[in-house]
This record gives C-alpha cells, sequence and structure tokens, in this order.
C-alpha cells in the first residue's frame, strides 16, 4: 500500500524534494549554452500549495557572476513549463536579477545581458538588467524571481516558486514534461530534454507551422526518467518550427523552436 509523505516538510521528504529539483547550470560560450555544473536546493519550503527551491549560487563555481554583466542559466525539473530557463545576471556590482529568459511578446529565449540589456533575436524587444520593458513589441517585463545578495557574500540565493515533485512513495520522480529546447533560437545543434513519468512509446519530431513533420527526432519505447536528444537543424530556413512529442501513455506537448 502506498502511503502519502506528510504534508510537514521532514527530513525525508525535504532530501526527496531536494533531489528530485537538481538544477541544472549552463553558460553561454561562443554563442553555445554549455552544461557547466548542477546545483541542489539548499533548502525546500512548502507555502500553502506551492514549492520553494532555494538555490545558492557560489562564485567559485561559477566565476562568471564575480563579473558585472556575467551570468548564466538555471533548467530547473519541476518549474513551470511556460518559464523556460532562469538568467541570473550581475548587472551592476551590487545588483543580481533572475528573469525567466521567455520575451513577455511571443516568448523566444532572450540573449544573454550585453551592453546594458536583454534582447529578443526574434522581433528586438529589449528589456533591462531588472527585466524590465526596453522596447517594444513586448509590453510586459520578464518575468522575475526573488535574488537575496549582501555585500562582501560570494554567493547569491534564488528563491524559485511554483515548483512541482512527486509526493508519493514509491511513485517515480519524474513527471512527464517535454522542456524548451537550448539554445534557442538555434543556428546549428540544439538540445532537447524530456522526462517520462513511467515506460512509455515515445515520438518527437520537428514540424513545419503547416504541421508537416520534417525531421524525426525519436521513435522507441523508453524508460521513465529524464532523455535529451540533439536536434540538428543546420539546414532548415530561418524561422519558426515546433517540436511535438507524443507517448503511449497518453501524455502529448507541443513547443516552439525558432531557427536563425
Amino acid at each position: 500500500m502506498e502511503t502519502s509523505l506528510p504534508n510537514a516538510p521532514n527530513e525525508t521528504r525535504r532530501e526527496f524534494l531536494r533531489t528530485s529539483l537538481a538544477a541544472s547550470v549552463f553558460m553561454m560560450v561562443g554563442g553555445v549554452l554549455e552544461l557547466v555544473g548542477e546545483v541542489l536546493p539548499d533548502d525546500v519550503k512548502e507555502r500553502g500549495s506551492q514549492t520553494h527551491g532555494l538555490y545558492t549560487l557560489r562564485f567559485a563555481n561559477f566565476p562568471s557572476l564575480r563579473t558585472t554583466g556575467g551570468s548564466i542559466r538555471l533548467q530547473i525539473p519541476g518549474a513551470p513549463l511556460s518559464l523556460g530557463q532562469i538568467i541570473i545576471t550581475r548587472f551592476e556590482a551590487n545588483r543580481f536579477s533572475a528573469l525567466s529568459e521567455e520575451c513577455t511578446h511571443e516568448g523566444n529565449a532572450v540573449s544573454n545581458f550585453a551592453n546594458g540589456r536583454f534582447t529578443c533575436p526574434r522581433h528586438n524587444s529589449q528589456f533591462a538588467g531588472d527585466g524590465r520593458v526596453l522596447r517594444g513589441p513586448a509590453t510586459a517585463p520578464l518575468r522575475s524571481f526573488p535574488v537575496t545578495f549582501n555585500t562582501g557574500d560570494d554567493f547569491v540565493v534564488i528563491d524559485v516558486p511554483g515548483l512541482t515533485a512527486t509526493a508519493v512513495k514509491g511513485e517515480s520522480q519524474f513527471s512527464s514534461a517535454l522542456n524548451q529546447n537550448y539554445p534557442n533560437p538555434a543556428s546549428t545543434n540544439t538540445i532537447i530534454e524530456y522526462s517520462l513519468a513511467k515506460d512509455a512509446f515515445v515520438t518527437i519530431g520537428i514540424y513545419s507551422v503547416l504541421g508537416k513533420e520534417i525531421i524525426e527526432l525519436v521513435r522507441k519505447d523508453q524508460e521513465a526518467g529524464q532523455h535529451r536528444v540533439s536536434a540538428d537543424v543546420s539546414n532548415l530556413s530561418k524561422g519558426v518550427y515546433f517540436y511535438r512529442m507524443d507517448t503511449s501513455i497518453g501524455f502529448s506537448q507541443t513547443r516552439k523552436l525558432t531557427v536563425i
């Protein structure tokens, strides 16, 4: 008989959540996002129906955050699908921001902080270091998350709310999800990560805006857990495409991919 974990975050549950919500850390190198590490939340807080992960990013591990203008990106399992990656930026000597990478105009990933702003490569919307709109067509600021930094500290703490993780013993710690590809926009190779709650037959393909499949990426049985596939888009014309995952357990999801 399965037993629900208690609502109060005891140590067993807290450790389970910490492991489930480990974040992958990426840094832009030569225009390509490279995986540079992984961070476990130092603490997990449950406030009502929301789970918050508190991520401590130490400059010794991520030295780009020592420099004004430096940034890294977090990919957090269990984060809302509309979030994409979170960009952590030191946009002034003693000020940091943690922002969703998704432009509020059409959801494309903004570029890294440069020349005092984030820029959406799709329609040239521009945002200040704290996410405020500097130039349209976007009208809403980038979604932001609380950041704690004290002068003299060698770390910064990010509070990310709205995370989800399995809360029943005996179940897989994974939920079925199709993550936003990275980098996005892409010009050569891009990575698509996804997870399965149960073993399933999986198909993933890239489609034109008219719904025609252009590239078949996955068509096979796969085990529950996290997976990734690399897609070569260098032969595609510039523009917007979609990629879709369908599974034999009834999960289906579509996301947008931009080729530049």
